[in-house]
């Protein structure tokens, strides 16, 4: 790290204003700025300091309308705010671009033609970067230019940093990521007795979740993440529409009282693990995103709230763990300006995908599962679910059933020993074909101790 802070300060063009941008303004523009201000006066006050800090400004704004009111203030005096992209993307005087507006399609056309013009850029657009990861990695080697993006993945949590340098040396078996806010504070709240269409509107009253909460409760948000993620622990470009996806919108209290019996919480989780082939982790890559029924005594069961954790297992370390907040307009935003700092002071990853390998992805996956059987109750239905669990080369561990209330609505869960993905849906369809079943039976993979 240099001993002497750089005289001229980095002018950054931040590309979106929503709730994560005026975090990151309020954060560059207020107390970072303040601090660095502190570094060049006579008398800096005790504890504002900060010696490696080079000095950063926000320049240019891009947002679609200027008129919105904005929850943040922007001095004027120093911050133009534009309409235009290419007012920012071409402007020879803006050292870095911070992309936080989402989505794919401008948001691409801005970060690619600022690395190509030799710009570093922070995102915090995890489907930009899931989808387009190989293209952005190139143009950033070619132009010799810095992409961070520590926002993108787990809000407060600097898992991408430490995927990108901590594991160097070890060899990564598996990653499993609670990496979305709003779905985890939804099934903690669903856990303490709440229904999903209740609790689902107080999380878009506190602002966890959109008015449109698809890309949150069907997984869409966590399978770009466990694609980031899975690329960084093992080096596979993984095609995000091909990694299967559940959401949560099925689960209900029934599902947390089995959980209950079972020592057991229910969490989404996106999970990528190297399968075993002749020797241990030395096959496919398996990567999956569905809700899961997590142990009381694993460490992915104690994120609470809007909460995330991560944890790993590599061959050096064992199992790590990194927990925080998992949204949040200051959490995200603290990530983006490390970035921020990181590139300025010149430490940023040269490559923002260091890894690379020829492993090949195994999307039908391999686990043990809950299976909730939905029924009206007649003679026989064990029997049959046995025949069909037999049929497709599916084990059963245990048959779990409370007491029934109502003979023409009633539920019981089966649970299997560790099988394919595939096998347990074919006999979960075949479930659902049978007279006595309501519907296609719920299914959730177990995660073992």
């Amino acid at each position: 790290m240099p001993s002497t802070i750089p005289t001229k300060p980095i002018r950054i063009g931040m590309i979106g204003a929503g709730t994560v941008g005026g975090g990151v303004y309020e954060i560059i523009m207020g107390r970072l700025r303040s601090q660095s201000q502190s570094n060049g006066s006579a008398s800096p006050s005790k504890g504002s300091s900060n010696p490696f800090l080079r000095p950063c400004i926000i320049s240019k704004i891009c947002v679609r309308d200027k008129n919105k009111p904005r929850s943040f203030q922007i001095d004027q005096h120093v911050t133009a705010v534009v309409t235009d992209i290419n007012s920012i993307v071409d402007d020879e005087n803006i050292d870095l671009v911070v992309e936080v507006m989402g989505g794919i399609g401008i948001a691409k056309t801005a970060v690619l033609k600022s690395l190509k013009k030799g710009k570093h850029v922070v995102s915090a657009n995890k489907m930009l970067i899931a989808e387009c990861l190989d293209e952005i990695r190139e143009s950033a080697l070619k132009s010799r230019s810095k992409f961070a993006y520590e926002g993108a993945v787990c809000a407060g949590i600097p898992i991408i940093q430490a995927l990108q340098s901590c594991f160097t040396g070890d060899i990564i078996h598996e990653v499993m990521a609670i990496c979305n806010g709003t779905t985890n504070y939804m099934l903690c709240k669903m856990e303490e007795g709440a229904d999903f269409d209740e609790v689902l509107k107080e999380a878009q009253d506190l602002g966890f979740a959109e008015a449109d909460p698809t890309a949150d409760v069907e997984g869409h948000d966590v399978r770009a993440k466990i694609a980031i993620l899975a690329k960084l622990a093992f080096g596979t470009t993984i095609n995000v529409d091909s990694i299967p996806c559940m959401g949560i919108a099925e689960i209900t209290s029934v599902d947390f009282e089995y959980a209950k019996l079972l020592g057991c919480t229910i969490k989404l989780i996106g999970a990528a693990e190297r399968l075993s082939d002749f020797g241990e982790h030395d096959g496919d890559l398996s990567v999956y995103v569905a809700p899961k029924l997590v142990p009381m005594s694993h460490l992915l069961s104690t994120a609470r709230g809007a909460g995330n954790a991560v944890a790993i297992k590599s061959a050096n370390l064992g199992i790590t763990s990194y927990t925080g907040p998992g949204a949040g307009r200051f959490p995200t935003a603290n990530s983006v300006v490390s970035d921020i700092i990181r590139v300025a002071s010149g430490n940023a990853c040269h490559d923002p995908f260091p890894l690379t390998s020829n492993i090949e992805p195994d999307f039908d996956y391999i686990s043990a599962f809950y299976v909730r059987i939905t029924f009206h109750d007649e003679l026989g239905i064990i029997r049959r679910v046995g025949e069909l669990a037999e049929i497709n080369g599916v084990s059963i561990c245990s048959i779990l059933q409370n007491p029934i209330k109502d003979r023409m609505s009633a539920d019981f869960v089966v649970t299997t020993e560790e099988c394919r993905f595939s096998q347990v849906q074919q006999m979960c369809k075949d479930i659902g074909d049978e007279d006595f079943a309501h519907n296609v039976p719920l299914i959730m993979p177990m995660l073992s101790e």
